[in-house]
């Protein structure tokens, strides 16, 4: 994801920001936020729902599945028509088995799974494992305050997590300009660029709200992370 030239870049853009603050900024690449097993169970049974009942209104008939076990013969006394009714309910089960199997396995590749995974679905994955990292590196660290920039590379998606102290001086409209900002700089071909976009957003505002006090301090040696 991010080769030497763009950690040293990301480094040297954290070092530079955080020289003029007490706070700490975090900057964590994610290949992917979470696998997503509940997708391809949703996607398959939905298309084993759907699938028979959808056969059906276009006229072809799950009896048809078992009609080539049978020689294309039915009975012909009065017992037909329980056995004809017997051999749809067990013709539309056999059905909705190879549609679920067919479409779990089907969307189990990563590529589609990617492709049929809804949008809040990405973003509540995201968030949630933004938070979790946030917390991890926040619990370990000792500055005032501090703001993880999140990025999951799969989900194409940012998340910045700021501490409540800062969060509440600077609101929640300046967070979005910060994921505008580098979102701007990503889509148009420069990754890196574009997170250091959001660490000198956020480099600012802890700047302003919470200025160096003079200390000289190291830069944390996972300011840069890819998970």
């Amino acid at each position: 994801m991010l080769n030497p030239a763009d950690h040293d870049r990301l480094h040297d853009a954290l070092a530079k920001a955080e020289a003029a603050t007490r706070g700490e900024i975090f900057c964590i690449v994610a290949r992917e936020s979470a696998a997503y097993r509940e997708v391809p169970l949703a996607w398959a049974a939905i298309v084993a729902l759907l699938g028979p009942l959808l056969a059906l209104t276009f006229g072809l008939r799950p009896a048809m599945l078992l009609s080539p076990l049978q020689g294309g013969w039915t009975a012909a006394h009065a017992g037909a028509l329980e056995a004809a009714s017997m051999g749809a309910v067990v013709a539309y089960a056999v059905a909705q088995v190879i549609l679920f199997v067919a479409a779990l396995g089907l969307v189990s590749i990563p590529q589609v799974r990617r492709l049929l995974t809804p949008g809040f679905v990405k973003k509540a994955h995201v968030h949630s494992r933004a938070l979790e990292q946030f917390d991890h590196r926040r619990h370990a660290g000792r500055a005032p305050t501090g703001v993880l920039i999140y990025a999951s590379t799969a989900e194409r998606c940012i998340e910045i997590v700021a501490d409540e102290d800062i969060h509440e001086k600077v609101g929640e409209v300046y967070w979005n300009d910060a994921i505008k900002a580098a979102t701007a700089k990503i889509r148009a071909g420069d990754a890196v660029g574009g997170l250091i976009a959001a660490v000198e957003m956020c480099g600012k505002a802890l700047a302003d709200n919470f200025p160096s006090d003079g200390s000289a301090r190291d830069a944390p040696a996972d300011d840069v992370s890819e998970i």
